[in-house]
This record gives structure tokens, C-alpha cells and sequence, in this order.
């Protein structure tokens, strides 16, 4: 359910972003997704191209970026060729202009995000009231 709740905010644009697990990310579908920022790499090609996919529903198109450290660089050179992938690549470091660019993050509003979940009524077992 929480996973529905998640998925159904992210799609009406109620929240901006979505961090999943390797696990979390099966099954996804999202329309117009233009964007997919991988922190921490897979370490198989067909899993690199599944979460990359969800940029490219129904002919739409759209940007991976996957962050690399220098330890992981010879691993993803493998990756994306095992997946027939010739990527561009930048040197970046963390809070430099050329990342905010490829990766389209903004500086925080420092405005707090409160996202409200249902509230979710279960019956007891043996009397049957409700508690919330």
C-alpha cells in the first residue's frame, strides 16, 4: 500500500522525486519521466537498462545519470559496454555547477515539505471498534 501511496503522489507531480531501491524500482511506470539519476550504480548492464528504461516509455526519451567514484570508474566502463552504451562523461565534484547542469538539481527553498499520508482505519478483533 505505502508503495501505491508513493507511486501515485509521484505521478500527480505532489512529490518531485522518488528514491528507490533496486528492489522498489521493478515495476515502475511512470509517463513523461525524463529523468533518471542512478547514486549508486547497478553492477549488472540489463539492471542498468531496466532503471534507464523508465525514461523511454512508449517512444518518449530522456537522460540517465549515473554518479561514479573513481574506485567504480573501470566497472561502469564494462557495464556500458556490455550494454552497448558509448556514454558522454564529465569530471564533477559535489556542489559544482557542471552537476546541478546534468543533473537538474536545485538549491533547497528551505521550505518544508509535508507530505500527508490517509489516515488508514483498522478494526480490533474482538469488539470490532475502529482506532485511529
Amino acid at each position: 500500500p505505502q508503495r501505491t501511496r508513493t507511486l501515485a503522489e509521484f505521478k500527480s507531480g505532489h512529490v518531485t522525486a522518488l528514491v528507490a531501491t533496486n528492489v522498489a524500482a521493478r515495476g515502475i511506470h511512470v509517463d513523461n519521466l525524463d529523468l533518471v539519476v542512478n547514486v549508486d550504480p547497478p553492477s549488472d548492464h540489463k539492471d542498468y537498462l531496466h532503471r534507464g528504461g523508465r525514461t523511454a516509455r512508449a517512444g518518449e526519451s530522456g537522460s540517465v545519470v549515473t554518479l561514479v567514484l573513481p574506485n567504480q570508474r573501470r566497472d561502469m566502463t564494462r557495464l556500458m559496454a556490455d550494454a552497448g552504451i558509448v556514454p558522454q562523461t564529465s569530471e564533477v565534484r559535489s556542489g559544482e555547477a557542471e552537476l546541478r547542469r546534468i543533473t537538474g538539481a536545485q538549491a533547497p527553498s528551505g521550505i518544508p515539505v509535508t507530505i500527508t499520508a490517509p489516515v488508514v482505519s483498522r478494526r480490533s478483533g474482538r469488539n470490532g471498534r475502529r482506532f485511529r
